[in-house]
């Protein structure tokens, strides 16, 4: 476990840096993160290249004993560029609008020309600091996709998304056929009549901009966009790697409060050594709830299953015109134990010290404007101190883990071209399974279609509008083999085209589920309430009328005209089990219904759950112990089956914690011979 910061020397003066860096060790800060946005320093007119102002800083930070993780800077074209560039490097929107120079990001993925540029300069750049001793990461860009740019819509885009499809369909009479162009008479007579889904007459009244568009188009084009940010950062990758053999990564961005940014992040991480994401909990653009975080932090830990860093931790109130609410005392200390609980590594806070200028000057760093040690500071260096003492006892954590959630990047842009039923979020039908779990204290990975599932005893898979044919086996055989899966509402149903099937839903998953569902009722401004295994609750979102036909009812709904009719079942499927849930519920009932899976499946907890605190059982693959994190503002009491060495202050506890508001207790067995925290895994 390690903590650094997000510094830009050249923001400063150099008398200063001498100062910020003995109080970064102060502060127990071990990492800086640099260069990120520095194009314009490296290369302030076209061809002419410096590289000692970079030299000099990397020399002070070595001096200091501070590793580096040095940035690429292809976020920021600088404006000599875009002046003689621009109408090949900047992006449009989905109206036909230049995204012009200002703010960051206005590239396009798909100009040559800036692709060209960035190879030149990041050849520069990873053949001078490739072996650096002090730089030990690179990051890839910065937050790739930001505010809706994965996206692009200019003639580059349109030119390579053709041969993408030529690439795919081979002929034109394929791809009509696959789309059904003859709907609305869209029919192409060549690939290079394909339009990219621009904001069309029928746009008018939907601001996400999906409606009207032809849906097998909007998801090869969201695939497209994908893959050529991949490309894109790939390229970067492969070039550095020419020069150097230290870990590269790219720092991703949440799926709740930013979004998503329309990147398969599970395909983007392939080419990484490690993930990294930015973690940002109350600020201008929203409020994250615990379990979001914690949802965020297990998404990019599942990414490649293996340790991960939050690149940019929120460390004050922050904005870039209007601020969040300031951080209370023993909260920064308490998110950076739950990244490190949930499987981070290394937590960067974000920034050192508030900028005096530019965009972000209300975004409040660890030190504020005046550059003086305050409550922040102490709280983080509190933290340091106690991740040293940690660090000898413990090895690298990840959480101990027997529940999987799966996510489709592909099922995710299906559900946003067409999205059901008004209020349908298919990252917030994920996170209402993921907190049922996490309220009840129980670890969480998430997994893809593709991804072996036999380490796992409940898989989850909500919506899973559409899989391929070999996704289908790998859930097949993973119950068949004695797993346990949990289908819902909006799952298979339509082809990997983005077309309906012409089954009776679940359809492709009848078999496994053994129902049929005869209707289905959307929720559309109405709520429906429902009885079962889960005790009473609510339907606000949809509602499949199921006739079972190998399945058992264990829910029902008991209203509307179709009251008494299967909501939840239950089937035998080889070894194995498959429940079908046909509607969303309420918290409360979810947590009932992710109750009763865990008992039947023997999946328990050693600590009793109950609401605001986080618990996570860890191992480092020798030892294991518990964290036991309290997001209340209030003191909590806690109960701990048996005595327990608490490691954060080296004391024995027993029968029961006491947790002052935003604190945290890392409990280990004290004796051997008592069961394991891992017990409510095995």
């Amino acid at each position: 476990m390690r903590i650094g910061t997000d510094y830009y020397p050249e923001h400063w003066d150099e008398e200063r840096w001498k100062t910020d860096l003995e109080m970064m060790h102060k502060c127990g800060i071990k990492v800086v993160r640099i260069g990120e946005f520095d194009w314009s320093l490296y290369e302030p007119e076209e061809g002419f290249y410096q590289f000692e102002w970079m030299d000099h800083i990397l020399e002070v930070l070595q001096k200091y004993d501070m590793k580096v993780v040095l940035g690429t800077p292809s976020a920021t074209p600088p404006k000599w560029m875009c002046d003689k560039y621009g109408d090949e490097l900047y992006q449009k929107d989905k109206r036909g609008r230049v995204r012009p120079f200002g703010t960051r990001k206005h590239y396009c993925f798909n100009s040559d020309i800036y692709r060209n540029k960035v190879r030149d300069l990041v050849t520069r750049i990873a053949e001078r600091y490739g072996r650096h001793p002090t730089i030990e990461g690179w990051q890839i860009d910065n937050e790739l996709g930001w505010a809706n740019t994965t996206r692009c819509y200019c003639e580059n885009c349109q030119a390579k998304f053709q041969s993408y499809l030529r690439d795919k369909y081979k002929t034109i009479d394929q791809l009509n056929r696959t789309y059904g162009s003859v709907f609305w008479s869209e029919t192409f007579n060549d690939f290079s009549q394909v339009i990219v889904p621009y904001e069309g007459a029928c746009y008018a009244a939907d601001p996400e901009g999906t409606q009207g568009q032809n849906p097998s188009l909007v998801l090869d084009f969201d695939r497209f966009s994908s893959d050529s940010v991949i490309s894109f950062m790939n390229e970067q990758i492969d070039i550095i790697r020419r020069y150097s053999d230290y870990p590269v990564t790219t720092n991703m961005l949440d799926a709740g409060v930013n979004s998503g940014t329309g990147i398969d992040y599970f395909k983007l991480s392939k080419t990484l050594d490690f993930t990294a994401w930015d973690n940002y909990i109350n600020f201008q653009w929203g409020i994250a709830e615990d379990a979001g975080v914690s949802r965020d932090h297990a998404l990019v830990r599942s990414y490649k299953h293996k340790p991960f860093w939050v690149m940019e931790q929120q460390a004050a109130a922050i904005g870039w015109s209007k601020l969040g609410s300031v951080p209370e005392p023993g909260q920064l200390r308490l998110w950076t134990y739950s990244s490190f609980a949930n499987g981070a590594d290394t937590v960067m806070f974000f920034r050192w010290r508030s900028c005096l200028f530019g965009t972000e000057e209300y975004w409040n760093g660890i030190l504020s404007h005046d550059g003086k040690t305050n409550r922040r500071f102490q709280e983080i260096g509190q933290t340091g101190v106690e991740i040293e003492r940690l660090n000898q006892k413990l090895g690298k954590l990840m959480p101990v883990v027997k529940v999987a959630i799966m996510k489709s990047f592909d099922c995710e842009w299906s559900h946003k071209v067409h999205p059901h039923v008004e209020g349908f979020q298919y990252d917030q039908l994920l996170l209402d399974y993921y907190r049922a779990f996490y309220n009840l204290g129980i670890p969480v990975e998430f997994v893809s279609p593709d991804d072996d599932l036999s380490c796992y005893k409940l898989v989850i898979a909500p919506a899973l509008i559409m899989v391929s044919d070999s996704q289908k086996t790998n859930l097949e055989q993973y119950i068949k083999n004695g797993g346990c899966l949990v289908l819902s509402f909006r799952s298979g149903i339509k082809t990997m085209e983005n077309t309906m099937l012409p089954l009776t839903p679940p359809g492709i998953f009848e078999d496994m589920t053994g129902i049929k569902v005869d209707d289905y009722d959307p929720q559309y401004r109405k709520h429906t309430a429902v009885a079962g295994v889960f005790g009473s609750g609510v339907s606000s979102l949809w509602c499949d009328i199921i006739t079972p036909q190998t399945a058992k009812t264990l829910g029902v709904y008991t209203e509307q005209y179709y009251s008494g009719k299967s909501c939840l079942t239950e089937n035998a499927y080889g070894k194995g089990t498959v429940y079908y849930l046909g509607c969303d519920l309420n918290e409360e009932a979810m947590k009932r219904f992710a109750q009763y899976l865990c008992h039947r499946n023997g999946i328990r907890m050693l600590i009793g759950a109950q609401d605001g605190v986080e618990i996570v059982p860890v191992t480092d693959g020798v030892q294991q112990a518990v964290f036991v994190l309290n997001h209340n503002s209030h003191t909590i009491i806690v109960p701990v089956d048996g005595t327990c060495m608490e490691l954060i202050k080296g004391e024995e506890t027993s029968g029961q914690i006491e947790l002052k508001p935003y604190d945290v207790a890392i409990l280990q067995r004290k004796s051997s011979n008592s069961c394991n925290w891992t017990d409510m895994c095995d």
